[in-house]
């Protein structure tokens, strides 16, 4: 540094080393940013000075080499002196919070220019250039300043362009002050629409366009923001640059919105086509086009109108709407005869538990099911509710039969798995019921619930997979329609085994006569059982699936009765004579 240094034992040297600058590692760094600055204190970083290490670096000149080159360095050292660059040393950990910290309040992104519209007021949103701290050049600025004379570190810094300048918003600024310069006219063949000033500002939207590229100076004047304190250093802008520029536009999106429902929804719905089963086959009913308004077309000449002429009126255009489904495409999802069905049946007695049954066999009818695709009942039906239908019948919760909102729906859900089960189709999730149903295929009943378990399958067949479902007040069929895979279905059921016998409560009844019993709810066994489903294409087993079912008791209760024999009133005797 500025110690002079030659001739000196290590000893010595390190000594003056210290006393020139170890005073000034006490004194406080000022770092700055434009208008901003921190204090920084030797004791926050840690700051030390190596002396030892300093020296020993100066020590190494004129000592290396051959003995010629040795005397050569010490010879041209007496002319021409080395100055061995002094530098701080810091805890490391606490210099780099320190310079991050610093870093975030200087860090900024850039910032295009943008329009605002808050009613018909607009105003220009002025672009930003960004600023990012060069952390490891402002770590030395700092470790160097609390060696020299200057205790002043200015931040240094990179600033990156802007996309869209000021001047690159200017003519979407205009458009956009016409567009809320008064209330615009729509005409249709049944009528005219007036839209407030307000109403169309509310449909403005921006997007970017590129222009050309160009090439700039990298100098402030060649991206707007750049001025900052002539002090800091920062590297040039790239030699070319893409130009890009905001454009305002009526929003088809936003307009119709308003639009639509001022309006109407003029002309014809389109109507997607739809298959329809009966008798085991399927035939495609076919779809329609409809006719509506042409909103990105209206908008389009909105935009037009609203900035080129004086007259604010715009004419309402219709256009084909095509349906989601069209015959075609539903001609070539291959859903052309049945590739499996099942019925199960119930009792007509408890009408809300058959109403569930029914709301859920419309949710899920129809559904279809792309190749490749994992069929979710609960995710295709979703929560039960009473909004959609659904109503407080029998289910089991925690092994026992309570009222609650969809009770039933298992009824559906065992039904489907039967009909997966026979098609040979993949089934992904499947869980049998807390107890033994006996109206159902044994081991084959399938339990859901919403939030908890489901039943899903998978469509591996290259055509799409069709879900259907028809019933009566006292049965419900499931079938599935598509192209057939060829599959072979066998089954085999194995005997109940772990059989557990059910507990038995009994339940004090006064409106009963005592020693009489009345079994409110019957208790079932546990048990469990396995169904094995073995699927074949000719000769090949394209799988082997085994369906064990565990079942735990589902508990008796029976309620005894406790009334007391009505007492007989003692008869009379006649008295003698009477």
């Amino acid at each position: 540094g500025e110690v002079r240094v030659g001739a000196m034992q290590p000893e010595r040297a390190a000594s003056a080393v210290v006393e020139t600058y170890g005073p000034r590692l006490a004194e406080p760094v000022m770092v700055r940013f434009e208008d901003r600055e921190w204090k920084t204190e030797q004791d926050a970083l840690s700051v030390t000075l190596n002396a030892e290490a300093l020296v020993a670096e100066a020590m190494r000149y004129g000592r290396t080499g051959s003995f010629g080159e040795r005397v050569m360095t010490r010879a041209r050292l007496l002319f021409d002196p080395v100055s061995v660059p002094v530098r701080a040393d810091a805890d490391a950990s606490a210099l780099s919070a320190y310079v991050e910290e610093i870093a975030e309040e200087v860090r900024r992104e850039p910032r295009d220019a943008s329009v605002l519209i808050s009613g018909t007021e607009v105003t220009l949103e002025p672009s930003a250039v960004g600023i990012e701290v060069r952390g490891p050049d402002f770590t030395d600025a700092v470790l160097q300043a609390f060696v020299a004379t200057d205790r002043r570190v200015d931040v240094p810094v990179d600033f990156i362009p802007v996309r869209v300048t000021d001047a690159d918003a200017a003519d979407a600024l205009e458009d956009a002050r016409a567009f809320v310069a008064g209330p615009v006219t729509v005409v249709g063949e049944s009528g005219s629409w007036e839209f407030t000033a307000a109403e169309v500002g509310a449909w403005v939207d921006f997007r970017t366009e590129e222009v050309s590229s160009a090439h700039a100076t990298g100098s402030a004047e060649a991206s707007p923001g750049y001025a900052a304190n002539p002090s800091q250093s920062a590297t040039a802008a790239p030699a070319a640059v893409e130009r890009w520029r905001l454009v305002a536009f009526i929003s088809a999106e936003e307009a119709s919105k308003t639009v639509l429902a001022r309006v109407g929804e003029a002309g014809t719905p389109a109507v997607d086509a739809r298959f329809e089963v009966g008798g085991g086959g399927v035939r495609i009913v076919p779809s329609r086009d409809g006719v509506g308004i042409d909103v990105e077309a209206l908008t389009t000449e909105m935009t037009r109108v609203l900035t080129t002429e004086p007259v604010r009126r715009v004419e309402l255009r219709t256009q084909r709407i095509e349906p989601a489904l069209t015959t075609e495409r539903a001609e070539r999802m291959g859903v052309k005869e049945r590739i499996a069905t099942f019925t199960t049946r119930f009792s007509a007695s408890n009408r809300p538990r058959v109403s569930n049954i029914h709301t859920l066999s419309d949710a899920i009818d129809g559904t279809l099911v792309a190749p490749g695709e994992t069929f979710s009942l609960n995710g295709t039906v979703g929560p039960r509710t009473a909004a959609k239908g659904y109503q407080e019948a029998p289910a089991i919760i925690d092994g026992r039969l309570v009222p609650t909102l969809g009770g039933g729906i298992c009824q559906v859900a065992t039904t489907l798995f039967n009909t997966v089960f026979e098609s040979g189709l993949p089934v992904i999730e499947r869980r049998n019921h807390s107890f033994y149903i006996s109206a159902y295929p044994k081991g084959r009943d399938a339990a859901v619930s919403w939030g908890g378990i489901d039943f899903r399958f998978k469509n591996d067949t290259e055509n799409w997979v069709l879900v259907a479902t028809a019933y009566t007040d006292s049965s419900v069929t499931v079938s599935l329609y598509g192209t057939d895979p060829g599959y072979t279905v066998t089954s085999t059921t194995g005997p109940f085994t772990d059989i557990r016998p059910f507990t038995v409560l009994e339940v004090p009844d006064a409106t009963l006569s005592a020693g009489t019993r009345v079994v409110e709810d019957e208790g079932v066994n546990g048990r469990r059982v396995t169904v094995t489903r073995t699927v074949m294409r000719g000769a090949e087993v394209v799988r082997e699936d085994r369906f064990t079912s565990t079942y735990v008791p589902k508990r008796q209760v029976v309620r005894v009765g406790t009334k007391p024999p009505a007492s007989v009133a003692p008869t009379a005797t006649p008295a003698p004579g009477s």
